[in-house]
């Protein structure tokens, strides 16, 4: 009867589970995506922006930019306003003259890349097709500098903003929060052929051409550092896999292997780092980059602030923060939380190695145990991992840069520093001060696995759970009631199965029947109920097989009306042959602007003309309507009576995805694991082995969230992937350091050089350092940066396009 018992409860939770999976699932089968055509860039704005607002910056941008065409919508699900925003062929030709853009010029032209001219637009590729000459990612940035260089009158005013004559209008409103987000949309056939070519084909070559032409060349030159740094470390992997599985056999084997596997990583190091840069002046020269001037006049950053003074360049008035205040909050601040942060790791690596000092006292405890000290503290690193980040950001902030370049710069570098102390610190303190080499194998292994672990798992799953708590999927009311629902029903019912059957031997029937059985015989104790959890569940329920859980529809309460695919199609297909919104002519009601948005109109209604106002709500009439239906809103125990599809557009889920926050984060990532691979290689030599396999997943996973779950970032384009190669060569030249003084502290040379003296040894130890060095400047300078090959195509080009223009 036990048994029996265990196998209906097992069976009882099984649907209850799969039960509350189809609660959430089925809220996701009903959103269906409209593609949004017409549209290079999208500018929205949060529910509360009020009309005046709204209308002025329409007028500015109309006024500022005549080339762009924008079209004025609302999203129905979020309640918010967008500006549609793009351009035609001609005007893009303009545009890209303007900002200096390269094109590819045609073979008998010279070939190669050349800014773009109007007047000689026929010697360029693809410029007979206007399909093909811009690809999206182009169209967008001419667009966003179009924006980016709207510039604000003397005397300009938006409610408490006080623009400064020329100061960029769009990047204020940005810092300011009035323009919520602005980004461009995908493209759903390229990103369709990159899902097949990149993200799904784990084991071939990335398109890297294609992936520099939809992101751009900075996303472009990291999957193609990646893929370089990923093929690279299948050198160490394998010397380290083969040196380990020989260090198996005694001591002195494995002495021997420790101190030619550190030297191997400290070569291999340097020569991953040369050969990645001629890797990537090749990629910068086939991607146009190579050798592009540094702007000598860069716009200041539109978060920096500071008292107004007269330019001493352009002679206009603009912001000036005196660099002793900078200087004064970097030693007065920024460097006592540098130190308290530091204290605080310390601490925390103490407790934990604490911790594991109990536990293998503990001779009863099984030797797993041993690891779960350094679990915590792997899970403890990649929580600091994201506070440092954000005290990080913070510090940067309130140093108040003035360049975006200068505010990069000095974020990577506290970046780095904030990560090698959270992430090395334990580890240096076991190697130098407890001098324990099968520790600091174990702790190494560990941080290693763990942490890569835990950031797939974020990486995949933090964009896909924000998007749906925009939509109103799986947010957390959902997962309350959820959680409700499993612990006070099911757990009430499992303890009550649970009673009956212990007592179902002492408890029996009149005829030597079971009283549970016998209750199950009665129709009235059969349709027993109980409402909690907010919905009601019957026993009848219990017994419903697999097809009739599969037929039961539950709805959630809906933010967004139901309406019927052929009425929502139908409304979409009227909205697309909707003109513009023009300007605001004076003495005209702002609200006659506005479209009144009814139930039957697209799920983003299109903001139109109207020739009088008794024609249409005002814009917080319409809210106000809309709260008021919202207060109508059907109980989520009640299945919809007809089959309804919640109709999105593209623009509107897009909006409700997370932001991709630059290539800092996935960087940070891999400098990391490779201060882990070449830092400590002496005690594991499987840690390159570890390195790999992961970043096999890693290029993936990351193609994955670009495609999938995030925002499409607007294009950049770089020369080399910047600071990040300073500090990987420092982390190199630190690494010759660390093993060094590892092989000397650990006992190595003494066992394999019984008769050298403790001075001896730390001669050796200084000589073996001092080798290393000079080894890796002799490889930094017997490798050029710039290929041979790179620098005489470029002579060569120069020489035929001077050549074709003499003709």
């Amino acid at each position: 009867h036990l048994i029996g018992s265990f196998q209906v409860d097992y069976k009882l939770f099984g649907k209850r589970f799969l039960q509350a999976r189809h609660y959430i699932m089925s809220r996701k089968s009903w959103l269906k995506m409209v593609p949004t055509e017409n549209c290079d860039i999208l500018m929205t704005f949060l529910d509360t922006i009020d009309d005046h607002t709204l209308l002025w910056l329409l007028n500015q941008i109309r006024v500022g930019i005549p080339q762009v065409s924008i079209q004025v919508r609302q999203h129905k699900h979020t309640q918010a306003q967008a500006f549609f925003i793009t351009t035609t062929f001609e005007n893009l030709l303009r545009g890209a003259e303007q900002m200096g853009m390269h094109k590819a010029i045609k073979p008998q032209f010279g070939g190669g890349m050349r800014r773009f001219s109007c007047e000689e637009d026929n010697i360029y590729e693809n410029i007979e097709s206007e399909l093909c000459f811009f690809t999206s990612q182009e169209r967008q940035c001419i667009i966003k500098y179009w924006l980016d260089n709207l510039r604000a009158k003397q005397g300009e005013v938006l409610h408490n903003i006080h623009f400064l004559e020329g100061q960029p209008i769009i990047p204020e409103l940005q810092a300011r929060g009035v323009i919520h987000q602005m980004f461009p949309l995908h493209e759903q056939r390229i990103l369709n052929q990159l899902m097949t070519s990149w993200v799904q084909a784990v084991c071939e070559r990335q398109p890297l051409d294609d992936v520099c032409d939809y992101f751009g060349v900075k996303i472009g030159m990291y999957f193609a550092w990646l893929g370089f740094y990923t093929n690279s470390m299948l050198y160490p992997a394998v010397i380290g896999f083969l040196l380990w599985i020989l260090a198996e056999a005694d001591q002195t084997s494995q002495d021997i292997c420790c101190v030619v596997f550190a030297l191997f990583n400290v070569v291999w190091a340097t020569l991953f780092l040369e050969r990645w840069k001629r890797r990537e002046a090749e990629l910068a020269y086939r991607w146009g980059t190579l050798d592009t001037p540094a702007e000598s006049l860069e716009e200041p950053r539109p978060q920096f602030r500071g008292v107004k003074r007269c330019s001493p360049i352009t002679g206009c008035e603009e912001f000036y923060y005196p660099p002793w205040k900078r200087a004064l909050f970097r030693w007065l601040v920024s460097l006592p939380i540098c130190l308290l942060c530091l204290c605080f790791v310390f601490l925390a690596m103490l407790l934990c190695l604490e911790l594991q000092e109990v536990v293998m006292e503990i001779q009863e405890l099984p030797g797993v145990t041993r690891f779960i000290p350094k679990i915590l503290l792997a899970i403890t690193v990649t929580i600091c991992d994201e506070v440092y980040k954000k005290i990080a950001y913070w510090l940067n902030d309130m140093e108040n840069y003035r360049l975006q370049s200068a505010y990069e710069s000095n974020l990577i570098i506290k970046m780095v520093f904030f990560e090698f102390i959270n992430s090395y610190l334990s580890l240096f303190y076991i190697g130098f001060y407890l001098k324990d080499m099968e520790r600091l194998k174990e702790m190494l292994a560990t941080l290693l696995i763990f942490r890569q672990f835990l950031q797939n798992i974020k990486e995949v799953l933090q964009p896909y759970l924000y998007e749906q708590n925009k939509l109103g999927v799986f947010t957390p009311k959902v997962l309350w009631e959820l959680l409700q629902t499993i612990v006070l029903k099911y757990g009430r019912l499992a303890l009550g199965k649970a009673q009956a059957s212990m007592t179902a031997y002492s408890l029996l029937g009149p005829r030597g029947i079971p009283v549970s059985h016998a209750a199950n015989g009665n129709p009235e104790q059969k349709r027993r109920g109980d409402l909690k959890a907010g919905f009601r569940l019957t026993e009848e329920e219990w017994d419903m097989n697999d097809s009739n859980l599969k037929q039961r529809k539950v709805s959630f309460t809906e933010k967004v009306d139901y309406q019927d695919v052929a009425t929502e199609t139908q409304a979409a297909d009227r909205s697309h042959l909707e003109d513009s919104p023009t300007m605001v002519e004076e003495g005209m009601d702002p609200s006659s602007i506005f479209d009144s948005c009814d139930e039957d109109s697209d799920c983003e209604s299109l903001y139109a003309p109207v020739s009088s106002p008794k024609e249409s709500d005002s814009l917080c009439q319409r809210r106000k309507n809309v709260g008021e239906e919202n207060e109508h809103k059907k109980s989520w125990i009640d299945p919809p009576e007809e089959p309804k599809t919640v109709i999105l557009t593209q623009a509107e889920i897009e909006s409700c995805m997370q932001t991709y926050e630059d290539t800092l984060q996935d960087y940070q990532e891999m400098f990391i694991q490779f201060g882990y691979v070449v830092l400590f290689s002496s005690a594991f030599p499987l840690a390159a082995m570890c390195a790999l396999l992961n970043n096999i997943i890693e290029i993936r996973s990351d193609a994955l969230k670009l495609c999938t779950g995030l925002q499409r970032p607007f294009g950049q384009r770089v020369e080399n992937i910047g600071q990040w190669q300073t500090a990987m060569e420092a982390m190199g030249l630190i690494a010759i350091i660390v093993n060094c003084y590892l092989i000397g502290q650990c006992g190595q040379l003494q066992r394999l050089f019984p008769w050298l003296s403790p001075e001896m040894i730390i001669i050796s130890i200084v000589l073996l350092e001092h080798f290393a060095i000079l080894l890796k400047y002799i490889i930094h300078v017997a490798i050029p940066d710039i290929p041979g090959w790179v620098a005489d195509e470029m002579a060569k080009l120069e020489y035929r396009r001077r050549e074709a223009f003499k003709v």
